[in-house]
């Protein structure tokens, strides 16, 4: 991680050096300087051009070596070439930061790549850190120092880390839309050359000018030290992220089924959700969701009791909710007896609250039926639906006045009870002053029932993180060499693929529960196997170079001792036929396995992230479901057990159809036991164990497949290519 001083001087400078400074106003490096005057900039303002004497009334240097006193930060708006040179001349200053806005760079191709290795490698050597390139600058609004030129970027708490220069702009122009949402500083990361996400990170958490950080993502190239980071930095500011990348197109090839589920987005969500970050779907969510973080307190849990008047409000409201795994909890008799006194006979008292015409004349009644449903101990957030703040439109012009009281009311009644509230409106758009109270008291206004619902969700989801943040991974390995001694002699053979064979003997070796077997090298052998298993028995062909058994032919199930050698001839007729250069090493005979619960458990390295575990619904048809989460590795028993709630057949898991429950803590803790296996192992690059059968006895392996990483390839992660332009 980046030394902090280097950051506070680059986030926050005293002096900037604009290189590539021109008289031309048309041109950025005019603009540069304009907008930091005209933005109240305090700062030293320094132009660097050799071919001017005056810019603006300010003196022009020829280099930034020629400037007589320290200089905090470089703006670089010169072509792409030019920037070896100019980090040269820098070397002997103490410059601590550059901001390279130029394109060519590693989003270009091979040249582009070599010319960002040389800019990195000189800025390492003269000690200065870069943002970009390829970025469209940075901002920090509350100092005025604007390296962007965005016009009218709304002041607040938000600290914004984005990859795309236009989508910074269509925050900057929704912000200054809604009342109370604003930027402390704006960071274009562009290609990550050399400043990470993960380094602005601890600055924007001590900044006091931001109360919450918004991250439009598109490839990360340190993950997993993002995670790590962010993991120290939630607790105390909530990070909300948009991720793109969601398609199918998005999604990396790989051997398994795990890399075959495991999406770019997929992925990102699950594990940046374990470190602590809320992930929306969607960008007209994103300013919404992090308003509502910045300024609400987090919801002690998922229940949201839900005030509305009028029954089209209530029914979408509370579908809404639960889509999001919300819980519209039923309110205490003692409630709804409070409400009765105030509704009319025609109103729901129960969860949903329609108010039915009830606030129609008096919207006081809106504050009595509030407070009841705040101090109700079954609900820990408010969702206000309809048509607030908008009856003076819509009724009569005197009724504005009773909902600006109204309206400050309801900010007292949440700071006195700790309880969010969020407000949905039909007249959220037109900026009523009921509305401008709210929102100037940190209560959101929102047009959407489904972004009103969204920002609720967070709110529960980051005060579950709150709550257990101390019992979540820390997301480091402690180095360990590998373990197994199949692994081992694998890599001494030069192979990254183990048979089945070899796989399950170091998941045995490691201890974890897998179902008998014994490897038969003729059919005499086999037969020798299946009499021991006194039964009927699994035969499976044997082969490193053979992955989908079942596609090949090579699986048989159900054989009784009379078949056992005739199958043996035709299953290594089968992959010979398959891959007849496969190196085929017998077939593996094991006694025949049920379980109530077919689980798929595996573990890919994921690019950006690094490794991470996938549990779901296994079997045949493992990737026609998707019922499956992710987390990254190591697991705590925290993680463990949410991957487990995660998955949406839950029902199955508890016992369906008469089947017994499965005996989850066997499960957590062999999920466990999985985690442990891959850490002590860092050569693992993929892991599939499937199907894996769950029951009320515990777990047990039927299935492995073991892919080993290219030797010399990262054991963490593996940079994702990224960047940024104002496209």
């Amino acid at each position: 991680m980046s030394d902090t001083t280097d950051i506070d001087r680059i986030m926050d400078p005293d002096a900037v050096a604009i290189v590539g400074a021109s008289t031309d106003e048309t041109k950025r490096g005019y603009q540069a300087i304009e907008t930091l005057q005209e933005g109240g900039y305090e700062g030293d303002i320094y132009p660097v051009n050799p071919g001017a004497e005056e810019i603006r009334g300010l003196e022009v240097y020829p280099t930034v070596s020629a400037i007589p006193s320290r200089v905090d930060l470089a703006l670089i708006v010169t072509p792409a070439h030019v920037v070896p040179d100019v980090l040269e001349d820098c070397g002997g200053t103490d410059l601590a930061g550059a901001v390279v806005i130029a394109v060519g760079f590693g989003e270009a191709g091979t040249d582009g790549e070599a010319l960002e290795r040389e800019i990195v490698s000189l800025a390492e050597r003269h000690g200065i850190r870069l943002i970009g390139p390829n970025t469209s600058g940075m901002i920090n609004v509350h100092a005025g120092l604007n390296l962007v030129g965005a016009d009218g970027v709304p002041e607040g708490g938000l600290g914004l880390l984005c990859q795309s220069g236009n989508m910074a702009i269509s925050l900057f122009t929704e912000a200054a839309t809604r009342e109370g949402v604003g930027y402390s500083h704006y960071v274009g990361v562009g290609n990550e050359a050399d400043l990470k996400f993960h380094e602005y990170l601890p600055y924007l958490n001590d900044d006091p000018e931001t109360d919450a950080i918004v991250l439009y993502v598109e490839g990360m190239s340190e993950g997993r030290a993002f995670l790590q980071a962010a993991r120290e930095v939630t607790p105390e500011t909530p990070i909300i992220a948009l991720k793109s990348g969601r398609s199918a197109v998005g999604k990396q090839s790989a051997s398994s089924h795990t890399g075959a589920l495991a999406g770019d987005s997929t992925v990102a969500h699950a594990v940046l959700e374990q470190a602590g970050v809320v992930s929306v779907e969607r960008s007209d969510e994103l300013l919404a969701v992090a308003n509502s973080l910045s300024s609400l307190p987090a919801a002690d849990g998922p229940n949201v009791g839900i005030l509305a008047d009028g029954g089209g409000h209530a029914t979408l409201a509370a579908d809404a909710l639960a889509e999001r795994g919300l819980s519209v909890p039923e309110v205490t008799d003692e409630t709804q007896q409070r409400l009765d006194e105030v509704l009319p006979d025609a109103a729901s008292v129960v969860n949903p609250v329609d108010v039915a015409g009830g606030t129609d004349d008096d919207q006081r009644v809106f504050y009595d039926c509030a407070e009841a449903i705040v101090s109700d101990p079954n609900v820990d957030a408010l969702l206000l639906a309809g048509l607030f703040g908008g009856y003076g439109i819509r009724f009569a012009e005197q009724y504005t006045d009773v909902e600006c009281g109204v309206a400050e009311e309801l900010v007292t009644l949440a700071e006195r009870h700790d309880t969010p509230i969020v407000v949905q409106s039909a007249y959220a758009e037109f900026d009523t002053e009921p509305h401008e109270i709210l929102r100037e008291s940190g209560i959101p206004v929102v047009e959407s029932i489904d972004v009103a619902a969204s920002s609720l969700e967070s709110l529960a989801a980051y005060g579950e993180h709150l709550a257990t943040a101390d019992e979540k991974s820390d997301f480091r390995f402690d180095g360990a060499d590998n373990d197994a001694a199949e692994i081992r002699h694998a890599i001494e053979a030069g192979r990254r693929q183990l048979s089945e064979y070899t796989a399950k003997r170091a998941l045995r070796e490691r201890g974890l529960p897998v179902v008998p077997f014994e490897l038969a090298e003729s059919p005499s052998e086999a037969l020798d196997a299946a009499t021991d298993a006194d039964g009927p028995v699994a035969m499976k062909v044997v082969s490193p170079d053979i992955v989908h058994k079942s596609d090949a032919g090579g699986v048989a199930l159900g054989v009784d001792d009379d078949d056992v050698e005739a199958t043996y001839e035709e299953l290594l007729a089968a992959a010979e036929s398959y891959a007849p250069d496969a190196d085929i090493e017998g077939v593996l005979v094991s006694p025949m396995r049920e379980g109530s619960v077919e689980l798929i458990v595996g573990v890919v390295d994921d690019e950006q992230f690094g490794r991470v575990m996938m549990v779901g619904l296994g079997g045949v048809f493992v990737e026609v479901l998707e019922d499956v989460a992710f987390r990254a590795l190591p697991l705590s028993e925290a993680d463990a057990r949410d991957m487990l709630d995660d998955i949406e057949a839950q029902e199955l898991l508890d016992g369906a159809r008469g089947n017994p429950p499965v005996d989850r803590d066997a499960v957590v803790d062999f999920l466990l036991e999985v985690s442990a296996f891959v850490e002590a192992n860092p050569a693992v690059e993929e892991l599939d164990l499937n199907p894996v059968f769950a029951d009320d006895d515990g777990v047990e392996i039927v299935d492995a497949a073991v892919t080993l990483r290219t030797p010399g390839t990262d054991t963490e992660t593996a940079p994702a290519p990224v960047g940024e332009s104002d496209d």
